[in-house]
């Protein structure tokens, strides 16, 4: 039987109660412990999940030898210096995603992975998303033949930066949907992106309290010459029928592939408010020892590189590259011209 592994959580909000529920599932895991600037809201979560405790700083927690592996889900632009941390404390890691809000910061971290021989994944959780990974395997079978245009459109509702996250001024919808929906495109592609073109547009979300970006378009141009438009919005009104939506088109020279991930058509609610729907992939039903849906397989897949040695679904380099990329896409917004990503 593979030997249990012990892991522990930094960040116990939203996405930290999904690390919490994969930990506190699967067999060969154990949730050790919680850690969160908000002690109230560490052991809130630690008692949801049954974590055998909860740490009053990143230190202690590093200090533990029960922990084996550190999952991060703190704010975007709070991931680079708990990973570095994790990584010295020589402890295997998971961050969501960015992987940090600089290209600076990124570089850091890749090399200090390297320098640590531990395994750190980015949470890409779209890998392993139905649409994205059938997409994925079109596109590496030939299917499409030569890709010459692409689409995506990766977008929240008012909801989540007015009311799901209390940092959204410090972050943008480029940040929190466009790192997923660049790695998506790196994914589907398997090519790299070379120059990116922008525009930024503000004054909705400033004009209600929050001080950041309403909306990001940019157009990409790929290393084979394929060209895409990248659309990341934080203004959809908020009585759209899901809180995000996210649209692939990929037209090639023998073919082309339609996604959409937010609304399937399979559910459809009307309760006196409209139309509203669920996500039927990211989350979905499961019992005792298994777990449901893509978002929770994304991290399970980071259990199975540190109790197996399994390959991790995304890697410090790949999260580099995001990075780069949507700093990029910021530069070319603030300066009106196109901007060349290094190799």
């Amino acid at each position: 039987m593979t030997a249990r592994k012990g892991f522990a959580i930094v960040g116990a909000g939203l996405w930290g109660s999904q690390h919490a529920r994969v930990l506190s599932t699967l067999p060969e895991a154990a949730l050790i412990g919680i850690f969160d600037t908000d002690a109230v809201r560490a052991e809130a979560l630690s008692a949801r999940f049954g974590a055998r405790r909860t740490y009053p700083d990143l230190a202690t927690l590093l200090a533990d030898p029960e922990v084996e592996a550190v999952t991060v889900a703190t704010p975007d632009f709070a991931h680079a210096e708990v990973i570095l941390a994790s990584l010295a404390a020589g402890r295997d890691v998971l961050s969501e995603k960015p992987l940090a809000t600089t290209v600076e910061e990124s570089e850091r971290v890749v090399a200090a992975a390297r320098r640590s021989g531990r395994k750190l994944m980015v949470d890409f959780h779209n890998r392993v998303s139905p649409a994205i990974a059938a997409a994925h395997h079109c596109v590496a079978a030939g299917e499409l033949g030569r890709l010459l245009h692409l689409s995506a459109r990766l977008n929240n509702t008012t909801f989540v930066p007015l009311e799901m996250l209390s940092w959204a001024g410090r972050s943008s919808a480029l940040w929190f949907l466009g790192s997923h929906a660049v790695d998506a495109l790196r994914f589907i592609t398997g090519d790299e992106i070379r120059r990116v073109q922008a525009v930024r547009r503000d004054g909705r979300l400033k004009a209600l309290g929050v001080d950041t970006a309403d909306v990001h378009l940019a157009l990409l141009e790929f290393a084979s010459g394929a060209v895409a438009t990248l659309e990341n919005s934080w203004v959809l009104p908020p009585d759209s029928p899901l809180v995000f939506d996210f649209r692939l088109d990929i037209v090639g020279e023998r073919g082309a592939l339609q996604i959409s991930t937010a609304d399937n058509g399979a559910f459809r609610r009307f309760t006196g408010t409209g139309l509203s729907t669920i996500d039927l992939f990211g989350a979905t039903p499961a019992a005792g020892s298994r777990i449901g849906g893509f978002v929770y397989e994304s991290i399970a897949r980071f259990v199975d590189a540190v109790v197996a040695d399994a390959p991790v679904l995304a890697g410090p380099e790949d999260g580099l590259a995001a990075t780069r990329i949507l700093a990029a896409i910021e530069q070319a917004a603030a300066t009106g011209t196109a901007i060349a990503i290094a190799g």
